[in-house]
C-alpha cells in the first residue's frame, strides 16, 4: 500500500490506522496533530481511521517558540 505523507509517498511497513503510523514513525503522540484529506482528525479517531491507497495524511509537531 502506498500513501501521501507530507506529500511525499510513504510506504507504511507495518501500520494500518494513524495510530500505528504514528507508532511506526517514532513521533511523540502528544506533540502531533494530523489531518486526512484536508480534515483534522482528533486523536480518539486515530485508532479508527484506516490507512487505505492512496490517503493524504498530513502531520504537524507541536514546535515551541515565542
Amino acid at each position: 500500500m502506498q500513501i501521501w505523507l507530507n506529500d511525499a509517498l510513504y510506504i507504511p511497513v507495518t501500520a494500518t490506522d494513524l495510530s500505528s503510523l504514528i507508532a511506526e514513525l517514532s513521533l511523540p503522540e502528544q506533540a502531533v496533530a494530523i489531518a486526512v484529506d484536508g480534515d483534522i482528525i482528533s486523536r480518539s479517531q486515530w485508532q479508527d481511521t484506516p490507512l487505505t491507497e492512496g490517503i493524504r495524511v498530513a502531520m504537524f509537531q507541536a514546535i515551541a517558540g515565542g
